[in-house]
């Protein structure tokens, strides 16, 4: 009796640190950079490259966190106050886009730069939503969201090309949208 015990005992433990890790893994880190300063992301888009599929994109991913958090986005010029300001720019190895804080206002990012690279989104197939998932997965940075392994969970904040057309690619999870929530 005593030994059948101790091994429910053991089975029960081992389940619940099977079920801890799981649990731990689903979550998209945060925060992993800087917080935004506040609940309204405004934003514009300059310089050249921006075809109009190109900068509905931009303007989806904007669309797509107002609507799906509590956060706001709001178009408008470009100004020193302008939260995220969109650029195209051929990068470096393979990126598809990059996120940069660019004014910090202490602990929280003020203004950040999204660059998105056009060509390099473009190899491959399903452009018109790797063109959306890149820019939401960039606004996910300009929030606080690190990047995830493919395999923990479906949303925008895993590297690489989207894999299928799913929304969940061009989602951020419930987990964490509440975090955001939370924080704005």
């Amino acid at each position: 009796m005593n030994s059948a015990l101790r091994i429910l005992t053991v089975a029960a433990v081992a389940s619940g640190a099977l079920v801890a890790v799981q649990a731990q893994a689903q979550a998209t880190p945060w925060p992993e950079k800087r917080l935004a300063d506040n609940a309204t992301h405004t934003y514009c888009i300059t310089g050249g490259g921006w075809t109009t599929n190109r900068r509905t994109s931009a303007v989806w991913g904007m669309n797509r966190l107002a609507n799906t958090t509590d956060m706001s986005a709001r178009s408008e010029s470009c100004t020193i106050k302008t939260d995220v300001i969109w650029r195209t720019k051929n990068l470096e190895g393979g990126l598809r886009g990059r996120t940069r804080c660019t004014k910090t206002i202490g602990p929280r990012c003020d203004s950040a730069t999204i660059w998105m690279d056009f060509p390099e989104l473009a190899k491959g197939t399903d452009d018109w939503y790797d063109y959306r998932k890149t820019a939401l997965h960039e606004i996910g940075h300009t929030i606080g969201f690190g990047h995830h392994a493919t395999g923990s969970h479906e949303c925008a904040m895993f590297e690489g090309e989207v894999p299928s057309r799913s929304i969940v690619w061009r989602s951020f999870t419930a987990h964490d949208r509440s975090h955001v929530n939370a924080s704005y």
